[in-house]
């Protein structure tokens, strides 16, 4: 048997009462090395939650604020005082993301980042990207700890602790990334240049409420009880689809992460482990956890197989397009003024007392449009 590499902690949390998701942070953490194997309080800390856009906390679009405190206590009570929170949001600003989840300055001594400067880097060792528009707060920081959402995404199947990852780069700049970066393979290309550029060392998984269906931000909320924890961004998004009964290898953020070295989505090379009744170590095989915690229902894209994973991805590509439900558009306009593509795909071409209409011939598949929807009007449809 191969030597286990990665180490994913899995835990129960019931709901989002703030000592109790505290209590099992601190559980988690603890099971993957403790607090003081990522950060100490010599470090400049950015704690980065998924802030997609301002959202009510109910709609499980961002991550949970009772999570983000939960974090900022626990860096608090290991004496680390040089922390900051926050994201860079494809709409808005961090402050409003924070302030909608009633976030402010100041919890548990920590500040919230503005995080819409953009700082030019570059990284020559990239794969596919070889220059990067961070934010100020990234290039400052020695250490980045990632709270991601448990959710589908139209692009990439599901969104997690590498995906979490495009909210380094300055919010302005996000639409020139999908453009030059166009399907979901060289996407994740990308978002592993990201990795391997800042190389977060903690990332967390609230899983407690996920999004099922039409994620990352029209999707419905679904109780999953979990949170997730782990060094390793590629395997805890691993653990992610074996408990919604995905195969990893058809998510390119999984398979491009684990060519690139950031992790691994490897079975034999991933050790699962938990508490037991009594408070001790536990490990899981992958289909006790499924047994335990995992969902079958999950409403999340699982056609295709590995080893076609390439042709199929191309070929779904081109098939797949956004779609407006004309029930539902109320002609506000975000996806014609956020379309990346030069010109834009989708305009008023009937006036403004009408839904927009794509020209699909122009039409990237980034799925920005079906993202920032905040009437939950757009989906991804085959043809």
């Amino acid at each position: 048997m191969s030597e286990i590499r990665s180490k994913v902690a899995v835990l129960r949390c019931e709901d989002y009462s703030e000592e109790l998701v505290c209590e099992v942070m601190k559980n988690g953490i603890d099971l993957i090395g403790g607090i003081g194997s990522f950060a100490g309080p010599a470090d400049n800390i950015l704690v980065k939650p998924n802030f997609l856009h301002s959202s009510d906390e109910s709609r499980a679009v961002t991550t949970n604020p009772s999570v983000i405190r939960g974090m900022l206590r626990i860096l608090n009570e290991a004496g680390c005082t040089k922390v900051k929170y926050g994201d860079s949001p494809a709409m808005g600003s961090c402050r409003d993301a924070a302030a909608a989840l009633g976030l402010t300055d100041g919890l548990y001594g920590a500040s919230i980042a503005d995080m819409n400067e953009a700082v030019s880097v570059d990284f020559p060792e990239g794969t596919t990207a070889k220059q990067f528009y961070f934010t100020r707060e990234i290039t400052e920081a020695d250490c980045i700890i990632g709270l991601c959402k448990m959710k589908t995404h139209a692009l990439e199947r599901i969104t997690g602790a590498v995906k979490n990852a495009y909210g380094f780069i300055c919010g302005k700049h996000k639409a020139a990334g999908h453009v030059k970066y166009p399907n979901d393979t060289v996407f994740a290309r990308m978002l592993t240049d990201i990795h391997r550029a800042v190389k977060p060392r903690l990332h967390i998984m609230d899983g407690i409420v996920a999004m099922e269906g039409n994620g990352p931000s029209s999707g419905e909320p679904v109780r999953m009880n979990v949170m997730l924890f782990s060094a390793d961004p590629v395997a805890l998004d691993t653990v992610f689809c074996w408990l919604v009964d995905l195969d990893p290898i058809l998510v390119p953020t999984n398979y491009q992460g684990q060519i690139a070295g950031i992790g691994t989505c490897t079975e034999e090379n991933i050790e699962v482990v938990t508490l037991n009744g009594e408070g001790q170590e536990e490990t899981l095989s992958k289909d006790e956890l499924f047994r335990r915690m995992g969902n079958p229902d999950f409403d999340v894209p699982r056609d295709g197989s590995g080893s076609f994973l390439s042709v199929f991805s191309r070929v779904v590509t081109k098939l797949s397009r956004p779609k407006i439900d004309r029930s539902k558009c109320v002609h506000c306009g975000v996806c014609v003024g956020h379309c990346p593509v030069p010109g834009g795909a989708v305009h008023f071409d009937n006036g403004r007392d009408r839904p927009p209409v794509y020209d699909y011939g122009k039409c990237i598949r980034c799925y920005c449009c079906q993202e920032l929807c905040p009437a939950e009007a757009i989906r991804k449809r085959i043809l």
